[in-house]
């Protein structure tokens, strides 16, 4: 993930402003934004202190595995461009990351909450697919999954053909379902 990212990701998951990380780290707005435009490069020390202010902290894992805030900046990215089979495609690599991973390392790629994708039904499918892989071990849970703010108040059914829903509401896992995500478990990988 690059610097740029990981400074708007966490500011968003945190519901800040850019003038509100600005406030809180003691640096200015326009800085902020340069540096979340990848206009910049801050340094380590910079983008530490940055995070911090933003309740956050950085940190190395032992993977390259995408985590899924990351993945949800890419979803979106995606959405905006209004392409929601590239959006659906970057759903699914977070499911083979998430599924490649195990222990502390699956519970640490999804302990940032995701900033909102700008589309309910893929805020409720991210968070479907984090809480299916967590549960899979019996791992902890962050608390972002254990609100009901990405749960759809009516089915989406992934797959539109009237042929295949049956199907997938048969195969489709608990934690989709929870969250009114209607998907086949074979659609959670990439082929």
């Amino acid at each position: 993930m690059s610097a740029s990212a990981l400074l708007r990701s966490a500011r968003r998951s945190r519901g800040l402003s850019q003038r509100a990380l600005a406030a809180a780290s003691r640096d200015h707005q326009p800085t902020i934004s340069a540096l979340e435009k990848g206009e910049h490069d801050p340094g380590v020390a910079h983008l530490g202190r940055l995070l911090a202010a933003a309740g956050h902290r950085l940190a190395v894992l032992p993977t390259a595995s995408r985590p899924v805030s990351e993945a949800a900046i890419d979803v979106e990215s995606a959405l905006r461009a209004g392409d929601e089979r590239a959006a659906f495609r970057e759903a699914i690599e977070l499911s083979d990351d998430l599924a490649r991973e195990h222990g502390a390392i699956r519970v640490a790629l999804t302990a940032t909450p995701p900033p909102p994708v700008g589309d309910a039904r893929f805020d409720a499918l991210l968070a479907a697919i984090a809480e299916h892989y967590l549960r899979a071990e019996h791992l902890t849970e962050p608390n972002w999954l254990l609100h009901d703010t990405r749960i759809l108040p009516t089915r989406w059914y992934v797959d539109e053909l009237p042929a295949a829903r049956k199907r997938a509401l048969a195969t489709t896992p608990p934690s989709f379902i929870r969250r009114g995500v209607i998907i086949a478990a074979s659609e959670l990988a990439s082929v």
